[in-house]
């Protein structure tokens, strides 16, 4: 009798704990938990065969528990949940009152951001071939890390690369730079910034750069699909040259960063850039950016194509325009 009811129990809790159900037009029922609805397809992630898409068409009905941010063409409401219908090609919106909607209405359904109670860890590595049209026998190191870890309302960011590039015996590129921010989320979306950046470049006029700041920033978005946020800062940058002249020099910092999923999670789109503007009569302004496509070949192991755009505007005709298109294989966590 005890293991009977000990039975019993692990059952009920299972069928709890996998409540999301998708019920398809073969007659198949699929059990586990629904991630995200977009673009019509359904991801569920199940516990026999991992995260699953499913064509939104071949869904007769679905029942997912809250709460739940449902988007339609007109409107976008906050639901408890989603249940089952007896109509096909419907579902019933729990939202004090039931409301029964088509499938085929369903823009988007995601669950909304929760509340960061424990620490979440997040990051890619990478390594990457620049991607040229060159008779020049060339060799070619780039190694770059980016991660976050979020703990409640704090937020830390570390990133780092080094790169080395030899061509035909002769170096023309050594380099490596980090850098590393705090964020402080005093409201949902408000967070402010603390950025302390360093870079080393043994070939370059520009020896060594260190760049300290802070400034207040704004998360548009941040859901399963991706996210979106900016950030303005007041830095102060001090430069070494290789003739070992120093220039110090106060600057208006802008960035921002996006990232998104598509196609099932298949691809992410992901653009990164900083604009500095600085105070001073030889530094106009920099850009660095960043713009790629991942492809996820699994769960974690990634094939990158990515394009950067470094920018130095000076006033006496001392532009440096770099562009770079590369090749990746890393790793996302």
């Amino acid at each position: 009798m005890l293991r009977a009811v000990c039975l019993g129990l692990l059952l009920g809790w299972g069928s709890l704990s996998q409540a999301d159900t998708l019920w398809l037009d073969n007659g198949d029922r699929i059990t586990g938990k629904i991630d995200w609805i977009e673009g019509g397809k359904v991801l569920i992630r199940t516990e026999f065969a991992g995260a699953l898409t499913v064509n939104l068409s071949r869904v007769v009905t679905l029942e997912a528990d809250g709460p739940l941010m449902v988007r339609r063409a007109d409107q976008t409401d906050r639901v408890q949940g989603v249940k089952a219908s007896d109509e096909p090609g419907k579902v019933v919106l729990q939202n004090g009152e039931a409301e029964v909607v088509a499938l085929s209405a369903l823009r988007q359904v995601l669950a909304p951001q929760p509340l960061i109670a424990e620490a979440r860890w997040e990051g890619n590595a990478r390594a990457a071939l620049d991607l040229r049209d060159s008779d020049t026998k060339r060799r070619d190191l780039d190694l770059a890390m980016d991660t976050q870890v979020r703990m409640g309302d704090w937020r830390h960011g570390f990133g780092a690369e080094y790169e080395r590039d030899v061509s035909d015996g002769n170096k023309i590129r050594h380099t490596w730079e980090t850098d590393y921010d705090l964020s402080w989320f005093f409201a949902e979306k408000w967070f402010w910034q603390t950025s302390v950046g360093y870079r080393r470049d043994y070939l370059g006029d520009i020896a060594s750069r260190r760049q300290i700041g802070m400034g207040p920033g704004y998360e548009w978005w941040n859901n399963p699909l991706g996210r979106f946020e900016t950030a303005a800062r007041l830095d102060f940058i001090e430069i070494e040259e290789r003739s070992g002249e120093r220039l110090d020099a106060s600057a208006v910092a802008l960035e921002w960063s996006y990232r998104r999923f598509l196609w099932g999670k298949r691809f992410e789109l992901f653009h990164n850039a900083e604009t500095v503007i600085a105070d001073d009569a030889l530094i106009r302004y920099s850009v660095d950016a960043d713009l790629g496509v991942r492809y996820l070949l699994n769960s974690w192991m990634t094939l990158s194509i990515l394009a950067d755009w470094d920018y130095l505007r000076g006033s006496q005709g001392t532009d440096i325009n770099d562009r770079r298109y590369r090749l990746a294989l890393g790793v996302n966590w």
